[in-house]
């Protein structure tokens, strides 16, 4: 019998496939290199930022996602600090830095999400380049901004239970 006899509701379920989702959408080595992301802690938070983004922009749009919505957020916000601490930031200072991380997240999420529903690449291009990639790479954010276009696309026309796996997430190709 096991200690904790409660089960996982549906939403933390699928949740959990849709961090797995957005993590392996995120590590596609396409994304990162010379004249793309750098591949580093902040350039990792920022490809990630990037599919979360979609991710929430496809859950905002379904009606009575909410719980799935809120459940996804608190899991993607326990990565990053777990990410923080395996990368030996102290147990004091991970607060201040996840307040900072989710400031970001938030800023980029409102940019990346006015682009998206507007349908305006060049402005989805700026902020990539501005966020992920600092004054370099315009042709690299105008890709990507191409890429991220077609994913919301693909997935604002499937079911949502297809952002639970892999056939929800189109691969970035060079």
């Amino acid at each position: 019998m096991p200690i904790w006899p409660f089960k996982r509701s549906r939403a933390d379920e699928h949740a959990e496939l849709l961090l797995d989702a957005v993590i392996r959408a995120s590590r596609q080595p396409t994304l990162f290199g010379e004249g793309r992301t750098p591949d580093t802690l902040e350039g990792r938070f920022e490809v990630v930022a990037l599919h979360a983004g979609l991710a929430l922009v496809r859950l905002q749009a379904e009606p009575g996602a909410e719980t799935l919505t809120q459940a996804f957020t608190d899991k993607l916000f326990r990565y990053l600090d777990a990410g923080l601490r395996e990368d030996g930031v102290g147990d004091l200072v991970v607060p201040k830095r996840m307040r900072k991380l989710a400031g970001a997240f938030y800023g980029r999420l409102e940019a990346y999400t006015a682009a998206l529903k507007a349908e305006d690449r060049a402005a989805l291009a700026a902020a990539i380049r501005r966020n992920v990639l600092g004054v370099e790479g315009a042709s690299f954010a105008m890709d990507v901004a191409g890429y991220l276009r077609q994913a919301a696309e693909q997935q604002a026309k499937a079911d949502i239970s297809a952002l639970l796996g892999d056939a929800g997430w189109p691969a970035y190709t060079v």
